[in-house]
């Protein structure tokens, strides 16, 4: 893994996308730069990428990604609770790229999980078009979350039916 970077534009996608999708290049990027340069999103993204995983793999276990780049858009945090955007590309199988993006909440579960995704999308290009169109629609996806909130994890879990963190006791 190498980064953080606040920008997409530093992830070397020549080393990270296998030559079937090196034609997303240029496009990928100016819908980056979009998504990044949005008011709510300045200065809050963290990028990653492994360019260790360019080439497809062999197996992948049922429901495990093996990332190629993905970001971080954390919206709200402190020290009980958090609300973040996710925005990945993915191997979901042998030749099977994915693009995936979500909303994230911490998780008050009595089984700790972490964290929920309370609202996500996926989708499956198979050629350096549709590798476009998914990021487009990632992109839309986090910038309409950008645009309309809320940034306080609270009415995400209550409209996903999820428990809600503790009130904070005033000391």
């Amino acid at each position: 893994m190498v980064g953080p970077t606040p920008s997409f534009a530093d992830v070397p996608l020549g080393e990270v996308l296998s030559d079937g999708f090196a034609d997303a290049e240029d496009e990928l990027r100016r819908l980056a730069e979009a998504l990044e340069s949005h008011p709510s999103a300045l200065d809050q993204w963290a990028w990653h990428w492994y360019p260790e995983h360019r080439e497809s793999p062999q197996s992948v276990a049922r429901g495990v990604y093996t990332l190629l780049a993905d970001a971080t858009i954390m919206l709200y945090s402190t020290r009980d609770d958090w609300l973040e955007l996710t925005l990945d590309i993915a191997w979901a199988g042998p030749s099977k790229l994915t693009v995936n993006a979500a909303v994230e909440v911490a998780c008050w579960c009595r089984q700790d999980h972490n964290m929920h995704q309370v609202r996500q999308s996926q989708w499956h290009p198979a050629n350096s078009r549709e590798l476009v169109e998914a990021f487009a629609a990632a992109a839309a996806m986090l910038a309409d979350v950008l645009a309309t909130g809320p940034f306080d994890p609270r009415p995400w879990r209550i409209q996903a039916g999820l428990p809600d963190a503790p009130k904070p006791i005033d000391d």
